[in-house]
């Protein structure tokens, strides 16, 4: 099977000789914590730097454009925790040895690739996680441990596997002082959570317990529903689920834990859903600052075509319906799937980046009839709460549309994200027809 050798070569070579005993000095940097062991969170805070790097110098004097790009990408609240985002990716750019810090806010890039590496994929990010902490576990002799961990028949028996574990870490790692204390129970979860993913081994929860749910992409990703989020509304990120995880395996085969079956075929991720979303922020910062540049590639070094996929984004907004919802019109039931429309909820032309025009939560898949009806808010809306589909006075007499009468679309519908661009279109609807 082919795979990606020469990333996994640059990345070990940069990853040699790192020591947990580094993090001594704050200045040095800091193995994965809290924020930066999320892939997502490398991905896109490394393509902010790249983006507002001037040489190899990067200076945090844009705390506002930072802030503002973490709140927008992951749907946070105005929380004090936003800007730790940036701070721990820069700690562990830091450990890497991709940057150093010798003044206050000013970083001097020192290590092209690994930003690269980073900034170039979802895939190739947490390739790098991985890859770094399988370093680091057999720079202080805890592979060994891991693979004890992996191999335990029981969920008790790997209870007890990690408990060894974390005792060996909590004594090998410089900065936790006590092993009991909460925070130093976090620390060696996060490298152990890392790689869990690619061996489809258990959960680890913050306090240490091992449970029976494996490890899912959402696990090791920072953009996930939680208490600093809006409750409101679900998350906005459905590029979580367009992650290569062929890729990864088939990259990383040679240095699994487990044995894991062979993908027949590795998906590409060139022009990704998650590039196409983090670009597109950024070009809408550069917007308001009144920026404007020619678009850099970034990381086309460690690009991977396993496939011969063109990408469109009306074809991956159809794609992504059809593999996400029901072949058939939730309002009439009509299902001879190459008459349905992939219908956009928010209208094409009024979504404000790429993700909203390629995500398939803002779209149905609907007959030709209820697609007109439903276009841009002119004659019919679904209620974003309850799924009951509302029309126009003009139309609710015709016979034609009886079936439109008390109709209700299924709660799956609209119990997702689906809900952000449902709520768009019902008060459009309202407003244009002065309901």
């Amino acid at each position: 099977m082919r795979f990606n050798q020469k990333i996994v070569e640059t990345i070990l070579t940069k990853c040699k000789g790192l020591s947990l005993k580094k993090q001594v000095k704050r200045e040095e940097g800091r193995f994965l914590a809290d924020k930066s062991y999320g892939f997502d969170t490398m991905f896109f805070v490394s393509r902010f730097i790249q983006r507002y790097r001037f040489g190899n110098i990067y200076r945090r004097d844009k705390r506002e454009l930072e802030n503002e790009y973490i709140r927008d990408l992951f749907c946070l609240r105005d929380a004090a925790q936003v800007g730790n985002y940036f701070t721990e990716a820069l700690a562990l750019l830091r450990f890497v040895n991709a940057m150093k810090c010798d003044s206050p806010d000013v970083y001097e890039i020192v290590d092209n690739d690994v930003l690269d590496i980073y900034s170039s994929s979802f895939e190739n990010a947490y390739i790098f996680h991985y890859l770094l902490v399988y370093s680091i576990f057999n720079e202080h002799d805890l592979w060994n441990n891991y693979l004890s961990f992996c191999s335990a028949p029981t969920l008790a028996a790997k209870q007890y596997q990690y408990e060894s574990y974390r005792k060996k870490y909590a004594a090998i790692d410089a900065r936790v002082k006590d092993p009991n204390a909460l925070w130093s129970m976090f620390t060696p979860k996060y490298p152990i959570v890392v790689l869990n993913y690619a061996n489809r081994m258990n959960m680890v929860t913050r306090t240490g317990n091992v449970t029976e749910n494996i490890v899912s992409r959402t696990d090791i990703a920072l953009n996930v529903q939680g208490s600093r989020a809006n409750q409101e509304l679900p998350k906005k990120n459905a590029y979580l689920d367009n992650m290569s995880e062929s890729y990864i395996i088939e990259t990383l085969r040679p240095y699994l834990a487990v044995k894991m079956p062979e993908y027949k075929q590795v998906d590409d991720y060139l022009d990704s859903f998650s590039i196409s979303v983090a670009d597109t922020k950024l070009d809408m910062l550069d917007a308001k600052q009144g920026i404007v540049r020619e678009r850099k590639s970034q990381g086309e070094l460690y690009k991977f075509v396993g496939g011969n996929k063109v990408r469109t984004v009306q074809g991956e907004f159809r794609n992504g319906l059809l593999q996400k919802t029901p072949h058939q019109c939730p309002i009439c039931g009509f299902a001879y799937e190459n008459f349905l429309i992939a219908s956009h909820i928010k209208p094409y032309a009024k979504c404000d980046d790429t993700y909203d025009a390629m995500n398939p939560n803002n779209g149905l898949l609907m007959c030709p009839v209820c697609d007109k009806l439903f276009e841009n808010s002119n004659y019919m809306t679904i209620n974003p709460e309850t799924g009951k589909v509302e029309y126009i006075e003009d139309i609710k007499n015709e016979k034609e549309f009886l079936y439109l009468h008390e109709k209700k679309i299924a709660y799956d519908y609209i119990d997702c994200e689906r809900r952000h661009y449902l709520k768009w279109h019902y008060k459009n609807f309202k407003e244009k027809h002065n309901l």
